[in-house]
């Protein structure tokens, strides 16, 4: 039999090397990658109402995460948090899904709870994306309030009686969406901020103080706003929505001694009037018949690459 030259047995041997490391990197790949551990996720915190505890300032940071804010009856915790769902990673993937870190300080009567909820160290993070964030804050307590989300859609609900000094509410890839309810009062800026996904707030009958102010605005996204103030919020606000990739959908229900101003600008789109009752001007500035009232609304709508969508009502 006639031996194999010496290349021939280099070539194969790298041939074979190649081969062997293809495999392990198989192998390493389908231990990272796929999602053979599911680790349940069921942590909670919560901070109690101190002696002398009449305000909460509350600051959140979620990695992942869809997030639930919501206010409740409660005289005895300020704030709770709750994080749930499973976490899916490769059989190389962490022990600990889902890190929390959680301080509570007093400032005079103010409570403040600072939090950050990131997932646990791996190198495939994104496996974990049926974790949800649940708070329930105290309507007790005067609160400022400031969410941020990294990936995930972020709702907020109040509730009757609910006082806010100031609102600031952003996520990075995913919807946001606010319902201010009747009875609420607001003293202070709302902000809702998306850089990829839609804004969407529902605001009806709130109280507003000297300093309330409403900021709305999404990268790529549209904005929509339902409006109703059918009863004197108790001062005047300036509302503005802005969107650089999408549309902004305004619709407002006046009546009695709250008008209203609204401009509208756009880039590359039109101003489209679906209803005007009460309201005069042209589509890109719009006033009710009232303007000015007792109680005013000062509104600026605003897109790059998109339209503008009124439904504007007043009635005495």
């Amino acid at each position: 039999m006639k031996r194999l030259r010496g290349d021939c047995r280099g070539i194969i041997g790298v041939i074979l090397a190649v081969m062997v490391i293809f495999i392990v990197i198989i192998v390493v790949a389908a231990l990272l990658l796929i999602p053979f551990r599911s680790t349940p996720v069921d942590e909670g915190r919560e901070a109690a109402i101190g002696q002398g505890i009449e305000a909460l300032q509350l600051i959140v940071d979620v990695d992942v995460g869809e997030v639930s804010i919501e206010f409740v009856d409660d005289a005895d915790v300020a704030v709770a948090l709750q994080v749930t769902g499973h976490h899916r990673s490769g059989l190389l993937g962490p022990q600990e899904p889902v890190n929390i870190t959680w301080e509570e300080r007093t400032e005079g009567d103010t409570l403040v709870v600072s939090s950050n909820i990131t997932l646990g160290d791996s190198l495939i993070p994104f496996f974990s994306s049926d974790i949800d964030c649940t708070l329930l804050i105290s309507d007790r307590l005067v609160t400022s309030l400031s969410v941020s989300a990294g990936v995930g859609g972020m709702e907020m609900v109040t509730s009757d009686g609910v006082r806010l000094t100031s609102v600031d509410l952003r996520v990075g890839t995913g919807g946001l969406r606010a319902t201010m309810a009747d009875n609420v009062t607001l003293d202070g800026p709302l902000r809702m901020q998306a850089s990829t996904g839609g804004v969407d707030l529902t605001w009806s009958n709130v109280m507003v103080g000297s300093n309330a102010s409403v900021s709305l605005s999404t990268s790529t996204g549209g904005v929509r706003a339902t409006v109703t103030q059918t009863e004197d919020p108790g001062g005047n606000l300036t509302f503005s929505a802005a969107a650089n990739t999408g549309g902004v959908d305004l619709g407002m229900t006046l009546a009695g001694n709250t008008s209203a101003h609204v401009a509208s600008t756009t880039s590359l789109g039109g101003v489209s009037v679906e209803e005007k009752v009460g309201f005069n001007g042209t589509n890109n500035d719009l006033r009710s018949e009232n303007y000015v009232g007792d109680s005013n609304f000062e509104v600026t709508l605003g897109t790059n690459t998109g339209g503008v969508n009124l439904r504007l009502r007043y009635t005495e």
